[in-house]
């Protein structure tokens, strides 16, 4: 083997030699990439070959011909530029080759090397690739897809392009990727003989009458059928109609789709909603049998009001046979689309959007996003009387209907708020509370900025009932109780109250960070308590938590006695569990050998 890579190496000489020569690198860069090139060589040839040799030798001369490239454009050299790149190409190709017939089940260097040769053009070496890719991988559809597409890309050779497209279709018959490269391809077909008969000054050219497809349509109709034959799902079919729909002149074969879709999916949301979308669009609908429970007026429809009103009356049909959420949802998103898009008609539409979102309300159909986007609607409008009675109707109503949701109860609660129905917003405040348990954390946040500006004599005592609710709640809550304090009575205060707090299970570590950020922030800095925070930190945190040793360090470090650092470091190690001993001993080397880098701001260090 050493014989071997000394032989690979001495091969590369030339190759180096000019690159200095030319003066792209220096000697001593010449020798580091020469050192590099043989540790890779050692790797690949090595009995046990890994993949990730491969990709790291191959990753490696790419940057190489990268950095030249970058280096001929700073320094202007253009001396020998096709030897040495093609050099170094002929290289990679050699080593994805390699890698591809050691380890050819391996996708990834297939496709790599496609997109290698793409990049150097070499091209030739694709298509003979191709072959005994599909070979290898013909249990995958994406090859095929990549085979066809290099051939339709890049060959400009559709006839070929058809044919692995219907190979892997023959092998994998319910493939969508390979469905819709099909229908694609005829239908660009189709596009480029228009074109050509466009252009053509002979009237003989081929004409459609109006019950038959032009040749090229109907092969796109036959890769459709076969498609909706074998995969029953909706979304496919609707991507196939809207396939056909950014195509000119498909009408005829997107009749036949949506006829198919209306007979056989009349009970699939998606599918109306698709038909309504049309209509929105003024496209071309299919008539509808008399023996279809839903009819369309597929009349031409011009202007917007008349497009809009056809969409709505799709969905306002459906909605009384479909009685779902699903349905619902699929109408007042639509609605929403209409009515964020600027322009004409904005009172029409927003009526539409009100009344579709007052139906799906009484039925009992609305999501809570639709909730709370009607109640943002109407919040933002004119406060009439009427407006009011109805905004907080809904709100009512929504809480009652969708009871777990937070957002609707925080909703709901600010409005109280905002109007000044206190009696009210307490009555609602603890049914929520009583609803949502732990989760009403957003509700007692609301509440308390609500008392801390309206009624600043009532804040201890909805503090105190926080802290007396569910654990998870009052964890999150002492926190910011111990800033209130600060804030409006004293630091001596809460620090009599932290005692307290910091025993009290669940034990909260952003209580002692917000703790030492507040002594920090006092005009004289008392050590004393600072590290009596840390140290119940390390108490109660010390056993999985590295931060809270660094955080103490480095405040001892800056502000308190840098000969407790020993000490420190020593406890750290036998109280934290030794899987994080090594991460911590890690981070403290990094400390002690830059104390410099240590941030001015001490409140960066317990974020």
């Amino acid at each position: 083997m050493a014989e071997f890579v000394e032989k690979r190496c001495e091969d590369m000489i030339p190759e180096l030699e000019q690159m200095e020569r030319i003066k792209i690198f220096d000697k001593n860069e010449i020798r580091g990439i020469a050192k590099k090139l043989k540790e890779y060589e050692y790797k690949i040839q090595r009995h046990m070959k890994t993949k990730e040799d491969y990709l790291r030798y191959i990753q490696y001369e790419m940057d190489l011909l990268k950095l030249i490239k970058q280096r001929r454009d700073k320094l202007g050299i253009m001396q020998k530029k096709s030897d040495i790149d093609y050099t170094i190409i002929n290289k990679i190709n050699h080593l994805y080759k390699d890698a591809i017939f050691r380890f050819q089940d391996d996708i990834r260097f297939w496709i790599a090397y496609i997109k290698f040769c793409k990049h150097v053009h070499f091209h030739n070496n694709v298509s003979h690739m191709l072959g005994r890719m599909l070979q290898v991988h013909q249990d995958k559809p994406k090859c095929w897809h990549i085979a066809a597409r290099w051939e339709l890309e890049e060959n400009k050779n559709k006839q070929i392009a058809r044919q692995f497209l219907l190979r892997g279709l023959h092998i994998h018959p319910t493939s969508q990727l390979l469905f819709i490269d099909a229908f694609k391809l005829e239908l660009d077909e189709v596009l480029v003989n228009d074109q050509k008969n466009e252009n053509s000054d002979d009237n003989t050219v081929q004409t459609e009458t109006d019950d038959d497809m032009s040749i090229g349509l109907k092969r796109a109709y036959i890769i459709y059928q076969q498609a909706s034959k074998r995969i029953k799902d909706i979304r496919f079919i609707i991507e196939l109609l809207n396939i056909a729909k950014n195509h000119n002149n498909t009408e005829k074969l997107q009749n036949k789709i949506l006829s198919d879709m209306i007979q056989e999916y009349t009970h699939e949301p998606l599918m109306w909603d698709t038909m309504a979308r049309r209509e929105l669009e003024g496209l071309f609908q299919p008539s509808v049998s008399n023996n279809t429970t839903m009819k369309i007026d597929s009349s031409e429809k011009t202007s917007l009001r008349d497009r809009i009103t056809s969409c709505n009356k799709v969905y306002q049909t459906v909605v009384k046979k479909i009685k779902t959420e699903e349905m619902w949802s699929l109408y007042i998103e639509c609605l929403i689309e209409i009515n964020q898009k600027p322009g004409a008609l904005p009172n029409f539409k927003r009526k539409l959007l009100k009344t579709a979102l007052s139906q799906a309300h009484q039925v009992k159909k609305l999501k809570e996003k639709y909730y709370l986007y009607w109640i943002n609607m109407l919040s933002i409008e004119d406060k009439d009387e009427t407006t009011k009675n109805k905004l907080k109707e809904i709100l009512n109503t929504a809480t009652e209907t969708i009871s777990n949701s937070i957002s609707l109860w925080h909703a709901r609660l600010r409005y109280l708020f905002a109007i000044g129905e206190e009696k009210e917003a307490e009555s609602v405040f603890l049914k929520a509370t009583q609803i949502l348990g732990e989760k009403s954390l957003p509700l007692w946040k609301i509440k308390i900025l609500h008392v801390q500006a309206k009624f600043p004599e009532k804040t201890e005592q909805v503090f105190q009932a926080a802290l007396q609710g569910h654990p998870s709640i009052a964890q999150e809550i002492k926190p910011t109780y111990i800033e209130w304090l600060v804030l409006t009575k004293s630091i001596q205060e809460a620090r009599k109250i932290y005692d307290n707090l910091c025993l009290q299970p669940p034990f909260s570590l952003e209580l002692h960070k917000k703790m030492i950020e507040l002594e920090l922030m006092q005009p004289e800095i008392s050590l004393k308590h600072i590290r009596k925070y840390y140290e119940m930190s390390t108490l109660q945190f010390g056993k999985n938590n590295t931060n809270v040793w660094i955080n103490y360090i480095t405040f001892e470090m800056k502000h308190g006695d840098p000969k407790k650092v020993g000490e420190l470091h020593e406890r750290a190690v036998k109280t934290l569990e030794p899987i994080l001993t090594d991460l911590f001993i890690s981070e403290y080397s990094l400390i002690k050998a830059n104390p410099d880098a240590i941030k001015n701001d001490i409140q960066t260090l317990h974020t």
